[in-house]
C-alpha cells in the first residue's frame, strides 16, 4: 500500500532495507511466519538500536521493580542481545536482580524454577504465567507483567485474584525493538515511547487516519533507528488511542487495550474469543483450537468437559468437540488453527 510499510516490504527489501555499513549490524532477527516455506522477514539492530532498547527496560520497569528486587524472566531465551538478555540489563541498571529462565517450553520446569526462586516479579507470556499462577498459588509475587501475546481480561483477573498481585501488561514487536508501551500503575492504557515512535491509528480498510478513541490498526514510524528505520509501519494489531492525560499525570499518547491481530479477529472464531471465554475458569490450564468448517476442536489440559460445555452455551453455530491432554507446547503467538 503505497505511503505505508508492511511486512512485505521488509522481507522483500532484504538488507536494501539497511541504512547502515553490514559491519555495523549487531543483531538479526530472522522471523518465518507460521507453516511459512517463504522468504523469512529479517530485522537489522545496531548497537545503539539494542542500547536504545535497554535504556527502554529500564526506564519501563521502574515502577514494576524497584531496587533490590528479584525479578523472574519467562520469555525469550538466553542469547546475547536477545529479549531476555535485554529486559536483564535493564533491570540491572534499576538494581533489582534479574533471573533469565527463557520461555516456558516445560510447565514443570518452569514451575520448579519459580518455586525455588520465589521472585517478587515475574515477566512472561499471558498464558503460560495464568497457568503457573494456578499451579502455585502460594506465590503471589507483588507484581507481574504480561507480554508477547494477547491479555484477555479474563486471564488478567484470575491471575491478579489468585495471586493477590498488581498485573501490568507490555505491547511490542520486534519490529519496534521489542519494546514499544506499558502500562502504568493507574493500568488506564499503555504508554507509548514517544521519544522513538510517531503513532498512528488508521482504518485498516481504507487506511484513513483516524481520531483518538477510534479502533482501528497500529501504525508506527521510528524516530531514532538506526539499523532499520521504518515509515508507517502497519503492525496489523488492533487498538485505540486513549484521549486525554493518564491520571498518573505523564503526557505520552496511551494505547487502548490491544484487540489482537487483523488476520485472527477475521477468522469466523478467534483465539482472543476463546481466550474470554475460556481462561476465567480455574480448571482449565490451557488449550489449543482447530476450526474444520462449522466444527471447532479443541484440546485441553485440565477439565475438556467443561471447556465444551463454555464454548457450546456461548457459540451455539459451532459443534464443539473437546478432548483432554496431559500437556501442550505453544510456539510463537497462538492462534485458532485453520487446516
Amino acid at each position: 500500500m503505497n505511503g505505508f510499510t508492511t511486512a512485505d516490504d521488509i522481507i522483500n527489501g532484504g538488507t536494501g532495507m539497511c541504512r547502515v555499513s553490514q559491519k555495523d549490524i549487531k543483531r538479526i532477527v530472522t522471523m518465518r511466519s507460521s507453516g511459512s516455506t517463504g522468504p523469512a522477514k529479517r530485522l537489522y539492530f545496531t548497537e545503539g538500536d539494542l542500547e536504545s532498547t535497554a535504556d527502554y527496560f529500564h526506564r519501563g520497569m521502574a515502577h514494576i521493580s524497584p531496587p533490590g528486587s528479584s525479578v523472574a524472566i519467562l520469555l525469550g531465551s538466553s542469547s546475547p542481545d536477545g529479549l531476555g538478555a535485554l529486559l536483564a540489563e535493564g533491570l540491572s541498571r534499576l538494581g533489582a536482580r534479574p533471573f533469565l529462565h527463557g520461555a516456558v517450553n516445560d510447565h514443570a520446569e518452569a514451575a520448579a524454577f519459580l518455586a525455588k526462586l520465589r521472585p517478587d516479579v515475574i515477566v512472561a507470556a499471558p498464558v503460560p504465567l495464568r497457568r503457573l499462577a494456578l499451579t502455585l498459588p502460594s506465590l503471589r509475587p507483588a507484581a507481574v507483567l504480561l507480554s508477547s501475546d494477547y491479555v484477555a481480561d479474563s486471564l488478567r483477573q484470575t491471575v491478579a485474584r489468585v495471586w493477590d498481585t498488581a498485573v501490568y501488561s507490555h505491547y511490542g514487536l520486534t519490529e519496534s525493538g521489542l519494546g514499544f508501551a506499558v502500562q502504568c500503575s493507574e493500568l488506564e492504557g499503555h504508554h507509548i515511547r514517544e521519544d522513538e515512535f510517531l503513532t498512528e491509528i488508521i482504518d485498516p480498510d481504507t487506511c484513513e487516519p483516524l481520531p483518538d478513541g477510534r479502533w482501528g490498526e497500529i501504525v508506527f514510524t521510528t524516530l531514532r533507528r538506526e539499523a532499520m528505520p521504518l515509515e508507517r509501519y502497519r503492525t496489523g494489531d488492533i487498538s485505540r488511542i486513549l484521549p486525554g492525560r493518564c491520571a498518573c499525570g505523564r503526557s505520552e499518547k496511551r494505547l487502548d487495550k490491544i484487540l489482537g491481530r487483523i488476520d485472527e479477529i477475521k477468522k469466523p472464531v478467534s483465539i482472543y474469543t476463546l481466550d474470554e471465554l475460556l481462561l476465567g475458569d480455574d480448571d482449565i490450564l490451557d488449550y489449543s483450537a482447530s476450526l474444520h468448517g462449522a466444527e471447532l476442536r479443541l484440546e485441553v489440559v485440565g477439565n475438556a468437559d467443561k471447556a465444551a460445555d463454555i464454548i457450546s452455551r456461548a457459540l451455539p453455530r459451532f459443534a464443539v468437540s473437546a478432548a483432554a491432554v496431559p500437556d501442550m507446547k505453544t510456539q510463537g503467538k497462538r492462534r485458532v488453527i485453520l487446516p
